[in-house]
């Protein structure tokens, strides 16, 4: 049940931060001034939820243990941060995928103004000429 809840909450984080108009300002500025690194953490829901998971991992206890007894334990504890963070990714972009196929058209739309929006504001260029 701890598994879940932590998979929901990874996921609810991102879902806020990537797609919330809350942080339509932040995803913004970031797209606009930084459009490489920033701008794909704050719009990826595959980026984001890594380091949200590890973030969750850190202050939750990691859901992932790695106990090789070759390497020293710091290793293995990196790895099982390593590991809880591409395991929330995989399971928040599962969760993602199935939310996008169920809005099916209404999430193009969606897509469609969102990125008519940052071309008003000039964030975006329109690369349809």
């Amino acid at each position: 049940m701890k598994i879940l809840l932590l998979i929901l909450t990874v996921y609810g984080i991102s879902a806020i931060i990537t797609l919330g108009k809350i942080f339509e300002p932040l995803r913004d500025m970031a797209e606009k001034h930084s459009p490489n690194f920033w701008k794909h953490l704050t719009s990826c829901m595959q980026c984001l939820p890594f380091w949200v998971g590890i973030f969750i991992s850190l202050t939750m206890g990691s859901p992932i243990y790695v106990t090789n007894t070759i390497l020293p334990e710091y290793i293995n504890l990196f790895l099982s941060y390593l590991y809880a963070g591409a395991f929330f990714s995989g399971t928040t972009m599962l969760i993602h995928t199935v939310f996008v196929r169920l809005k099916g058209s209404e999430w193009t739309k969606l897509q469609e103004s969102e990125r008519n929006r940052k071309i008003k504001k000039g964030i975006l260029r329109d690369s349809i000429k």
